[in-house]
């Protein structure tokens, strides 16, 4: 039997938080016990994981910040010492043999992992991390972690210095592809918040932050709109309190292009999975600056819709251009928006490029074969010798 301590840093379910959800029957089934250590006062994450029946301690812990003020970063760098004891105390407590940390911009729970004698398995999921700060990461990366994962190859490209391919387990996010299953739209959701089936519908999913770009998201929209009016925008994802000036400015943004809240663009905040959601879309787009592999993404590919997505990260590991999505340079509303209205005035095309993206995601993102990537890289980290 192996205890495991899961690191989730970010108060809000989203994909490492899904991840940790969707493996823990199957780890559980080979002897690995997992806990995840998630932020008080994190009361929607905390509803789900206590929902899907998830081993987790609430427990006082900071994370780094992507800011240049000055009393933020001193806050952080005053949390530090108290957020790896914090951890540590949970390591003793759980007689924890491996911490995972989901997201090693946060490195507390590898300075709390050495310091108590145990294993480390350190992710990197994606470019939301500043670019001048990703040397940085993999250095103490390269200094903490026995083994290392992260979703698609790609990625390893975008962090000098970081763990040898041979160290690094690489991994494609699950999907419960029995459940992410188109059948038909969700007209009780359309009701609900206003949407007209009978018009086209294109939709985004993610939590509200910069790395998401929803600017290019809106402004492709307005092309859109200009050339057949009528067509509807989704963007499903809760908004931070510390992304609130950043959400006001995508406000600001629809009333200077006159996109109309309730008539062109939908913003929806739950907890819900986005099975519903992804059913009211023709076409599913991923407009991010900085991704590892999207969850969201996965899930609508699950559901066989055609998927346009931003070249970054590892998405082009998962997305085939041409075959099972389109793939487009990021920060490119032009792009987006003729791409999109390619996909709309030829539904033959998007109908294969959905039966292949679901046929990518069944053969390849399925729960076990995320699952047998955690348990290779939890075994890997405790044959290796300590550091």
């Amino acid at each position: 039997m192996t205890k495991i301590l899961n690191l989730l840093h970010y108060p809000h379910f989203n994909g490492p938080a899904n991840t940790c959800v969707q493996i823990d029957e199957p780890l559980r089934e080979v002897g690995i016990l997992p806990t995840t250590v998630i932020p008080q006062g994190a009361t929607a994450l905390e509803d789900i994981l206590r929902r899907t029946g998830i081993s987790y301690v609430a427990s006082d812990i900071s994370r780094l910040r992507n800011s240049y003020n000055p009393v933020v970063q001193m806050n952080v760098f005053l949390g530090l010492a108290k957020t790896v004891s914090e951890i540590r105390k949970i390591i003793r407590n759980l007689e924890i043999d491996v911490v995972v940390i989901q997201g090693m911009e946060n490195p507390h729970g590898a300075i709390a992992a050495r310091l108590e004698g145990k294993k480390v398995v350190g992710q990197i999921l994606g470019l939301g991390i500043p670019a001048n700060a990703r040397r940085i990461i993999s250095l103490w990366s390269r200094a903490t972690c026995d083994v290392a994962m992260m979703p698609g190859r790609t990625l390893h490209g975008y962090f000098p210095r970081f763990l040898k391919h041979e160290d690094c387990v690489f991994f494609i996010p699950p999907v419960d592809h029995n459940k992410y299953f188109f059948n038909q739209k969700s007209q009780s959701l359309a009701n609900r918040i206003g949407i007209d089936t009978n018009k086209p519908v294109i939709g985004t999913i993610g939590n509200v932050n910069p790395a998401k770009d929803y600017i290019t998201f809106l402004t492709s929209a307005f092309e859109v709109l200009r050339s057949l009016p009528g067509t509807q925008f989704i963007v499903k994802g809760n908004v931070p309190i510390s992304q609130t000036r950043y959400f006001d400015s995508l406000l600001s943004h629809c009333k200077k292009l006159g996109l109309q809240r309730g008539r062109d663009i939908f913003f929806i905040q739950d907890s819900d999975d986005s099975v519903e959601v992804i059913s009211l879309m023709d076409v599913y787009v991923q407009p991010s600056k900085g991704e590892g592999i999207s969850t969201a993404l996965l899930e609508a590919m699950s559901m066989e819709r055609p998927v346009i997505a931003t070249k970054v990260g590892s998405t082009e590991d998962v997305v085939n251009d041409g075959l099972n999505g389109m793939l487009i340079p990021p920060e490119n509303p032009q792009c987006s928006s003729e791409l999109i209205l390619h996909l709309l005035r030829h539904p033959n095309k998007a109908l294969a490029l959905g039966r292949s993206a679901r046929q990518f995601v069944v053969e390849n993102a399925s729960i076990q074969s995320c699952a047998n990537a955690h348990i290779r890289a939890i075994q890997m980290a405790c044959s290796v010798k300590s550091k």
